[in-house]
């Protein structure tokens, strides 16, 4: 008997229904129902009547027949094997133990004896069609007149061309053809569907698909796209490169500079009417060549861009001929379709190729009713191939994290979980044609973030297994297992299984936490594994490719598998959600227990005990095996990872960013704060950010410096930036300034505190570096003053952390202009010693040809094959004194000459070797003191000299920086000095006065040696800055008294043998005067050396110390603490880099109030020191 649901079908179609009705009512022997989408039918036809049968004439070039055969129980892939073996070919599972199957004309019906078969029976006509075709009225976008516009899937081994000829003799018109699927598109006359649906290798007939609607950085970092493709040079650099996309869209993309040398877009060259697919591209792989704050997920993918079909054709060609691995595609036709023809396409092309998969925006209906059943809100998901199991379909999310009332919700039609997961899309800023950015909105912007994500981890699994390409499967499920739990605990009909995470995704590759193995039906695999000490979350998560299933089964999922974890105190079940059609119920959030609906199965266990575990992974009903399964693992702890800035960023002062972390749990509050001198000292941000947050907005401060670094704590855990990013301002007011026929002139306003700039230009498909500068102009080389050139400058600190590139500026090649010779030079060094190289490098814009060096006086030797018509040449100075250095330069129009006097201070070795002490007390009226200089950045406020009371309570001349301008260098270098080797322990000591107005300002006064006449001062051997550096615990803001002083000593032991120049830097943060006297170069007895000195601030502490070594040669040591029990507390190694600070963070906040012994050893050497932990 048939149950059908069949409604409002046309009278002209009623006859065929009733005799379908008529035909199966009349066999009804040991009816079986057998459930499907729109209801239920009878197996009537006995496995007995089923060998009295007479055979049935073929038709069509058949040479099979098409049956259901029910079996009393799932037969495993041995017995399938067998069967198949002798001619039965396995096409679709139905349910019920009930295959579809093809059987030869010539088999021999007895050799279905002993297999357990009960029924064996004609495929039912309704079980073949879609019921909305014989409905009315046709939707506009299928009703073709007297055609009527169809899918039709045939039977998985019939031959397609066999059907073309019969479509063809009936007047059909073919749309498209999937040979992957066997899936025909096409225009088909309305009088033949009755004999159409006769026909016995047909699979499923349906409307063709609804035509596609377009659906529409901070994202990179809320995606932690930006911790796997990073700035620092020894982080991940994974951005796509080598990897192939596609976007689906609305044709032809740009022209924009983003996307220079690296998309193929010969379907569409002439499609120019949109630019939503430029939008698009832009957040999956824009590499940022015009403004870098708007590079997408994967700037090294290669961008294949196609017109949007909602038959999706050719993705395995394009998968198989041009290695396309990821197809983005951000259109929506139609609302809570179910599981279509599409969607049994799509699953069977990623079945068959593994490696391919869709990603798809989720729709943005949200608060439409498509017919789930719930009312507005849920259920709303636009288009069926989105529902597909193997595809994965994107929620929209704001900048925060939080999501956009708009995006489309779950279930999918039979109750799955639907979004897969979440990304930003609403206003995140992208690529439009003729290089411009827009604001992107919409779903359509969140699912290219998920394709370029995905193309970074292509990528890195590429790079991790020796060049093999990933499973899509497996990298699906490390984005669905990672995700950042969002809404409700667990998966839910809003977010999926939550925001995407880049980075912990990417972890779970590189540390090979993931297993795979083939089940079959009945089967069980256990497998144990270890829950590792002070996880505070552990998520496993079972994932298999579930193979297509027929669009007329009432559930999609085909081979279900069950998960179950198991340890001594018990067994923990899957996630599962409710989709029963009510508001209510679907809003809730998931329990656990058994789930048949979903193809992927997430064991979550909180605050687990360590240790060893079980997975169960059982085949509850697997009637298409074996089947190839994912299990993979992902442990939380309460460790707090910093992921945006993680180091190497350049960020713009008084702009507004989003410092972003990982972490666990909501409790508690977090403090966040920076550090503009690599940790030394720290201000903060804001200590009441919600246990919940994982982002916050900071205004960036007028702070120059290239070490900055962000830390956030919580509960005595903290964690911070990999490593220091800048903050700097980015060059303003580009212009060119002439044109010639081998160069460009550029220039560009200073940026305060910017110790050089970087030049770059478009190359083949990026921005690349061509050259650096001091100055503030460049000449960028040319072929042809006819081409185009796209050109930018970026400002460098003085530590060489580079800022943000200014938004590039273009030359049309509009041709010579404005082009006169003027001469010009530079030179790497000003200061040097006698017979020591140096280069001197041309600068003269206007092409010369010919080039002419002089000097005065002429004691000049020309090296490295270099001469004095050579354009850079590389010379030295035999004689000590003042150079001045002459070029003239020609070309075929003109000639330039230009002097610089003085250009040149050239020390002789015999001075050097003279002066071997200092003693400078800055008590004669001249400043600075014979053989010492000034070099000033602050111009107006530098190193002057002053009366003051001193440390011998007289009042006495003392040197003194007036230090009210933030952000300037300005040094004040001492005589050369030779360290003879027959010094033993030579070390310099001065005085210093500072009082610290405020904590969070951070002067600095730094100590730098130079081993080339103070050209360069390469070695930092004393650093100390804000209350560290403070000698003042008033917090005067001028330093009077004697007792403000404090005696400093560094060893340059490490200098011996050697000419330098000392260097007394002060890095200006606007706060107060600093002040220093006495400054001496003695030789002291070995015993007296010990570089272990080192100061701890605050102590007594809360719990929060301080450590600051004063010897710079310190470049590791071991630092313990016990109790006074004895009892070890601590035990760690640390090692400081070149030139950074050496100072020490420790939190203690875990340890109880008393006292504690803290021990630090190096080179042979100890020290120990009382720490007081109080309230």
């Amino acid at each position: 008997m048939i149950k059908s649901y069949f409604r409002n079908i046309p009278s002209k179609f009623h006859y065929f229904f009733s005799f379908l009705i008529f035909q199966l009512l009349f066999s009804i022997v040991f009816a079986q129902s057998i459930n499907f989408k729109y209801g239920e039918f009878d197996l009537t036809n006995s496995f007995e009547d089923f060998l009295n049968e007479e055979s049935v004439e073929p038709s069509l070039n058949q040479e099979n027949y098409y049956k259901i055969i029910r079996f009393f129980s799932i037969p495993n892939s041995e017995i399938r094997k067998e069967l198949e073996s002798k001619g039965i070919d396995f096409l679709d599972y139905i349910s019920q133990n009930s295959y579809t199957v093809s059987i030869p004309n010539n088999f021999l019906k007895s050799n279905l004896y002993g297999y357990n078969i009960t029924h064996v029976q004609d495929i039912p006509k309704i079980l073949r069609c879609d019921p909305a075709i014989f409905e009315s009225p046709i939707p506009q976008w299928a009703d073709k007149g007297d055609k009527i516009k169809l899918e039709i899937i045939l039977m998985k081994n019939y031959e397609l061309n066999f059907f073309k000829n019969y479509l063809d003799l009936l007047g059909s018109t073919i749309i498209d053809i999937n040979s992957s699927a066997n899936i025909v598109r096409c225009e088909f006359p309305k009088n033949k569907l009755e004999e159409l649906s006769e026909i016995q290798f047909i699979n499923f007939i349906s409307f063709i698909s609804a035509p596609g609607e377009p659906e529409d950085t901070g994202g990179r970092s809320l995606h932690r796209s930006n911790s796997i493709n990073t700035e620092l040079s020894n982080g991940r650099k994974y951005d796509a490169s080598g990897v192939s996309v596609c976007v689906n869209d609305d044709g032809f993309v740009g022209p924009h500079i983003d996307f220079k040398g690296r998309t193929e877009q010969s379907t569409v060259v002439n499609d120019l009417n949109g630019d939503h697919g430029d939008m698009v591209a832009g957040i999956l792989g824009g590499a940022g060549n015009l403004n870098p704050k708007y590079e997408g997920m994967a700037k090294g993918a290669k961008i294949h861009v196609r017109q949007y079909s909602s038959s999706l054709p050719n993705s395995v060609q394009l998968n198989n001929d041009s290695n396309v691995m990821i197809f983005s595609s951000s259109y929506g036709n139609s609302c809570n379709a179910g599981y279509t023809s599409l969607c049994y396409q799509i699953d069977r092309e990623i079945v068959l190729n593994p490696s391919l998969i869709q990603v798809f925006s989720c729709g943005n209906s949200g608060n439409s009713n498509c017919g789930y059943g719930a009312g507005s809100g849920w259920g709303n998901i636009t288009g069926g191939h989105k529902q597909a199991k193997n595809v994965i379909a994107t929620a929209n999310l704001n900048y925060d994290g939080t999501l956009v009332s708009s995006s489309s919700r779950g279930p999918a039609s039979d109750g799955r979980i639907k979004p897969d997961i979440a990304a930003h899309g609403n206003g995140q800023m992208s690529t439009d044609p003729n290089n411009i950015y827009n604001a992107g909105s919409g779903t359509s912007a969140a699912a290219p973030g998920i394709s370029g994500v995905l193309a970074q981890l292509y990528q890195a699994y590429r790079e991790l297994n020796s060049g093999l390409d990933p499973e899509s499967g497996l990298l699906k499920a490390c984005l669905l297992n990672t995700a950042q739990d969002y809404g409700n605990t667990g998966p839910d009909f809003s977010y999926g299984w939550g925001i995407v995470n880049a980075l912990k995704a990417v972890k779970v590759l590189e540390e090979n936490r993931y297993q795979d193995s083939l089940i079959d039906n009945g089967d069980l695999h256990t497998i144990n594994f270890n829950i590792p000490e002070g996880t505070k979350e552990a998520r496993i998560m079972l994932y298999w490719m579930d193979p297509e299933r027929s669009p007329s089964s009432s559930i999609s999922l085909l081979n279900d598998l069950d998960l179950k974890i198991s340890n001594n105190n018990g067994d923990f079940y899957p996630w599962v959600l409710n989709p029963t059609p009510n508001s209510s119920l679907l809003s809730l959030p998931a329990t656990t227990g058994e789930d048949h609906l979903n193809n992927m199965e997430q064991v979550t266990i909180f605050d687990p005990t360590s240790g060893n575990y079980t997975a169960e992974i059982s085949g509850f009903n697997i009637p298409v095996g074996p089947q190839k399964y994912y299990i993979l693992y992902e442990f939380i702890s309460d460790e707090i990872i910093v992921t945006y800035p993680m180091g190497g960023e350049g960020l713009i002062p008084h702009r507004a960013e989003f410092i972003q972390w990982d972490t666990y749990g909501t409790q508690g509050y977090f403090n966040v704060e920076y550090s503009v001198n690599n940790g030394v000292s720290w201000s903060t941000i804001g200590n009441q950010v919600n246990g919940s947050s994982r982002i916050k907005q900071w205004p960036i401060p007028n702070s120059v410096s290239g070490e900055v670094l962000v830390r956030v704590s919580r509960d005595g855990i903290s964690g911070q930036s990999s490593d220091v990013f800048s903050i700097i301002d980015f060059p303003k007011n580009i212009k060119i300034n002439n044109v010639c026929e081998c160069e460009f002139s550029i220039s560009w306003n200073a940026v305060p505190f910017a110790a050089e700039y970087e030049i770059s230009v478009l190359g083949e498909k990026y921005m690349d570096s061509i050259g650096s500068t001091t100055e503030t102009s460049y000449n960028i080389p040319i072929d042809n003053p006819s081409d185009e050139v796209w050109f930018s400058v970026r400002a460098i600190t003085e530590n060489g952390t580079k800022g943000v590139r200014a938004v590039a500026e273009f030359y049309d090649g509009s041709g010579v202009s404005n082009c006169s010779l003027n001469s010009n030079f530079y030179t790497n060094k000003s200061q040097l010693c006698t017979d020591l190289p140096v280069n001197l490098y041309d600068q003269t814009v206007g092409c010369p040809t010919n080039w002419q060096w002089s000097f005065l006086p002429n004691t000049v030797t020309y090296l490295e094959n270099t001469n004095s018509n050579s354009p850079n040449p590389i010379v030295s100075f035999e004689n000590d004194g003042l150079y001045l250095v002459s070029l003239t330069t020609q070309n075929t129009n003109s000639t330039s000459t230009i002097e610089k006097n003085d250009f040149y201070n050239v020390v002789s070795a015999d001075l050097l070797m003279e002066a071997t002490e200092i003693s400078e007390d800055f008590s004669a009226l001249n400043f600075p003191p014979e053989n010492w200089k000034v070099l000033n950045s602050g111009q107006n406020f530098s190193w002057k000299d002053t009366t003051i009371f001193t440390q011998e309570s007289s009042q006495n001349r003392v040197a003194f920086f007036n230090n009210n301008l933030d952000g300037y260098f300005d040094k004040l270098i001492t005589q050369p000095i030779y360290l003879d080797n027959e010094l033993s322990n030579p070390y310099l000591s001065f005085d210093v006065s500072y009082s610290s107005i405020s904590d969070s300002i951070e002067d600095a006064l730094l100590v730098e040696v130079s081993q080339d006449c103070g050209s360069t001062f390469t070695d930092t051997i004393y650093f100390k800055s804000g209350k560290f550096l403070s000698t003042d615990i008033q917090n005067n803001y001028t330093n009077s008294s004697y007792n403000t002083f404090r005696n400093e000593s560094v060893s340059l032991k490490k200098f011996l043998g050697k000419r330098i120049n000392i260097s007394f830097l002060i890095n200006s943060d606007g706060g107060n005067n600093i002040y220093i006297d006495n400054v001496n170069l003695s030789n002291r007895s070995l015993v007296d050396f010990n570089p272990l000195v080192f100061e701890i601030f605050p102590n007594p502490s809360s719990g929060i110390f301080n450590l600051y070594f004063e010897d710079f040669s310190i470049e590791n040591f071991d630092l313990s603490i016990v109790d006074i029990s004895g009892k070890l507390i601590l035990d760690k190694d640390y090692s400081f880099s070149k030139d950074s600070p050496r100072a020490v963070s420790l939190n203690l906040l875990n340890l109880s109030q008393g006292i504690y012994l803290l021990k630090v050893k190096a080179n042979e050497k100890s020290i120990v020191k009382r720490l007081v932990i109080n309230e």
